[in-house]
């Protein structure tokens, strides 16, 4: 850290470094997805009927909003910021199509605007280019590039096309930059590995409870169904589990009860409907407990008696009642045909321009599926979307990013790097039906971030004592 006088002032100061401390805890972790939670449950109570659908969530994601301004005002530490971030978004994905409510309370930018500006000269760090640069770059020439030849300049400069071409290119990149700069591979108040799986598992209950809750409000409809309730923020929803959920298992073989709640997590999974969601997770749960089993040997027989154990109930008890639950969501087929309709047209999109696809901002498939306000004609599958939009240059990049992010991971073979790989294995998955990746917030910012924590965890275990190790997983073929 690059010492300012004021940065200076507020370390030696005794009542900031007790907040610091709060801020950085369990408790406030908790605190903070208990006020999210409270917005989630007043928004349906008779009380605040009037106020209109978004109203309360609206009013959530400011009060959130105002806690991650005040956390990078006090707090040196970056990661303080991590916890709100995902739960403002985890609120907003039931905020569809809410483009014309949200841009009421622009006036409030400047806040953490200018929190994060505070905390930037503050607390300014030492440039680091970290370990996975390359890839971004690489993927953000063929995203500025796409279209190239093909797409109109009203297309390409379209506010929402301007935003995603930005925000998953260069503009992604200055994001890498800053959050690998600012993030610490240690702190004196937390391990990082342990301190980032629990932020992901709070976000993931957080997930759990607003389903839940959900579950609640229309009960009677569950109960005529006795199917998966179809709501429109299913994939979403999913998609943050995917990402959170091996975080629980990790965190097993520390307190082995976090074991249940990565199920639960999964178990959430299932009630939203989305099948991506129901298929990719199973294949996610199998890599989960098979880090778990092969690096936690304390409790290997354990785990493994239980696991045989819900396999026998659930083939031998729950098989068919399972398929009648789930058929009526098998059996949903119009987003089926509009998914096929969108792949047969990025094979043809990516056929006009071979080179650069046609650009994130084409909108010449509107007829196979109408976007909601400020939202692309997405492909609405990631490899689709990188033949479509960005041509055989994007493939080249996009792979070239992948294998970049492979090398971090594998550099060392331990559980928590394992971890981050199947956290990013779930995204992928989900990105195969789903915009996914290709949405700059949340999603490829937190691939981004996944691989940034690998590197810092890598270099806290080399640099650091016995409490920044872990053991390194050997795997024989």
């Amino acid at each position: 850290m690059i010492k300012t006088r004021l940065s200076d002032k507020m370390e030696q100061n005794k009542t900031i470094g007790i907040l610091r401390k709060f801020i950085l805890s369990k408790t406030f972790m908790v605190i903070q997805a208990v006020i999210a939670a409270a917005f989630v449950i007043m928004r349906d109570l008779p009380v605040f009927d009037g106020l209109g659908g978004y109203t309360m969530l609206g009013y959530a994601i400011i009060a959130i909003g105002l806690i991650l301004s005040f956390n990078l005002i006090v707090c040196d530490d970056i990661i303080a910021t991590l916890l709100p971030a995902w739960l403002m978004c985890s609120v907003a994905i039931q905020c569809y199509d809410s483009f014309d409510f949200f841009i009421n309370f622009v006036w409030l930018v400047p806040i953490p605007v200018i929190a994060f500006l505070f905390h930037m000269i503050v607390y300014r760090q030492k440039f680091d280019l970290g370990k996975t640069w390359k890839g971004i770059a690489a993927v953000s020439v063929a995203v500025t590039l796409g279209g190239l030849g093909k797409i109109t300049v009203p297309e390409y400069f379209n506010l929402s096309a301007l935003y995603h071409t930005i925000g998953l290119g260069f503009g992604m990149l200055l994001t890498y930059f800053i959050m690998n700069s600012y993030y610490k591979p240690k702190s004196k108040h937390y391990v990082l590995r342990f301190h980032f799986a629990f932020i992901m598992t709070v976000v993931g209950l957080f997930c759990v409870f607003m389903i839940a809750n959900h579950y609640i409000l229309f009960w009677d409809r569950f109960m005529e169904k006795m199917s998966p309730l179809n709501f429109q923020w299913r994939n979403n929803v999913s998609t943050i589990l995917m990402l959170t959920m091996p975080f629980s298992f990790f965190l097993s073989t520390k307190k082995y009860p976090y074991l249940f709640l990565g199920f639960l997590q999964y178990a959430a999974i299932l009630f939203t409907g989305s099948r991506g969601g129901a298929l990719g997770g199973a294949a996610e749960l199998a890599l989960c407990l098979f880090a778990v089993v092969y690096s936690d040997k304390k409790n290997r027989k354990k785990t493994l008696v239980m696991i045989a154990s819900v396999v026998v109930v659930v083939l031998t008890l729950f098989t068919k009642p399972l398929i009648e639950f789930f058929v009526p969501v098998i059996l949903r087929i119009e987003s089926v045909d509009i998914r096929a309709g969108l792949m047969a047209r990025a094979i043809e999109d990516f056929k006009s321009n071979i080179l650069f696809g046609r650009g994130l901002g084409y909108m010449g498939n509107t007829d196979v599926h109408d976007p909601a306000k400020f939202a692309l004609c997405w492909y609405h599958s990631a490899p689709f979307q990188v033949i479509g939009s960005f041509g055989l240059l994007g493939v080249v990049a996009y792979t070239y990013q992948l294998y970049n992010r492979m090398k971090t991971v594998w550099k060392r073979v331990t559980h928590f790097n394992i971890t981050l790989f199947i956290s990013y294995a779930g995204l992928f998955l989900m990105s195969l039906v789903n915009p996914g990746e290709f949405c700059p917030m949340p999603y490829g910012l937190m691939a981004t971030l996944l691989f940034i924590i690998c590197d810092k965890n890598n270099i806290a275990a080399e640099n650091s004592g016995n409490t920044e190790q872990e053991d390194i997983v050997k795997i024989s073929l």
